[in-house]
């Protein structure tokens, strides 16, 4: 029996390390593939927007926290508990500016009298796992030399509690990227209808609506994955109750979020290049802003406005 234990702890960790080591390798190989954009984008602009800021946080706070969870323990216990601990905050830390994206989205695209109600709301659902994550990973850590182990963190908190904590957390996630959709989707409804009766032309208004849509709905979708698997049991990691599914959806939602940002920025910036109005056929990006809070939430306040002129439209595309 407990050769059969051991064999089954051995593979665990063995799965959980090949999982750890498939995300580090996407999130590297996106980060390559998109560098140029990031700096052509958002680092040669010269002005600072709420976009800006948003994709530098996103992409380099993972990147870290990527990094440090991949590097080898240092062999004293002290400097391994200063190790752990920035481990911690840097994995809870990665939620801040997924749930300002989220919030910053919503109260761009939201009428003015809810504006602020439904973006702090949304801002506040979406920071949970900050809290939730740094209570579990923080509460009671200890770092100890097992003669067997090696050198591993030890924290008081159940297992049952961890799962618990888990799905409250998702729900809260759940319920977050639901109401950016459904807002998402109430201010863009003209044009969802128009975009899908003209799927075969692909223009640009389209393509950025989809491509908006299928990156909330994913995020939606690991989270729902998440709280699932971590419930029944799938795949869960050897020195936690929850999934492992939380190791590909950190990276992936930042992926996600970095590609959003770099579409409408880009959509941003060829619009802010062309001479002809926005009238006619073309993608009016009408941020619902004003003033300094315009400026900083920058492309995040895109509104899609697509109209049926398809001489225009067509005209619009081949220059673009």
């Amino acid at each position: 029996m407990a050769d059969n234990s051991d064999v089954q702890v051995a593979t665990e960790v063995f799965f959980g390390n090949c999982w750890t080591s498939a995300t580090t390798a996407l999130l590297a190989y996106d980060f390559v593939l998109t560098f140029p954009s990031e700096v052509t984008l958002f680092w040669k602009g010269g002005h600072l927007s709420g976009a800006t800021l948003l994709c530098l946080l996103n992409r380099y706070i993972t990147l870290a926290s990527q990094v440090i969870n991949n590097v080898s323990l240092p062999s004293s216990v002290e400097s391994a508990f200063s190790v752990y601990i920035a481990a911690a905050v840097l994995q809870a830390l990665q939620y801040l500016p997924w749930a300002a994206f989220s919030a910053l989205r919503a109260y761009a695209l939201c009428p003015d009298p809810y504006r602020w109600v439904i973006s702090a709301g949304i801002f506040a659902l979406s920071s949970v796992p900050i809290v939730t994550d740094l209570w579990v990973n923080l509460h009671g850590l200890s770092v100890v030399n097992d003669p067997v182990l090696g050198i591993i963190a030890i924290t008081p908190v159940s297992a049952s509690t961890i799962t618990k904590l888990e799905v409250v957390t998702r729900s809260f996630l759940i319920a977050s990227d639901l109401a950016v959709l459904c807002v998402t989707w109430f201010r863009t409804y003209e044009t969802a209808k128009l975009s899908l009766r003209r799927l075969g032309k692909r223009s640009l208004a389209c393509i950025l609506l989809l491509d908006g849509t299928i990156y909330f709905l994913a995020l939606l979708v690991l989270s729902i994955l998440q709280m699932t698997f971590t419930l029944t049991g799938i795949g869960n990691k050897v020195d936690s109750p929850t999934s492992v599914i939380a190791l590909l959806e950190e990276p992936l939602t930042s992926i996600l979020i970095s590609r959003f940002l770099i579409d409408l920025q880009k959509a941003q910036c060829k619009l802010a290049g062309s001479s002809r109005s926005v009238s006619l056929g073309e993608v009016a990006f009408q941020s619902q802003t004003s003033g300094s809070t315009g400026c900083f939430v920058g492309s995040l306040g895109a509104q899609l406005s697509c109209h049926e002129v398809d001489e225009e439209e067509d005209e619009m595309e081949h220059r673009l």
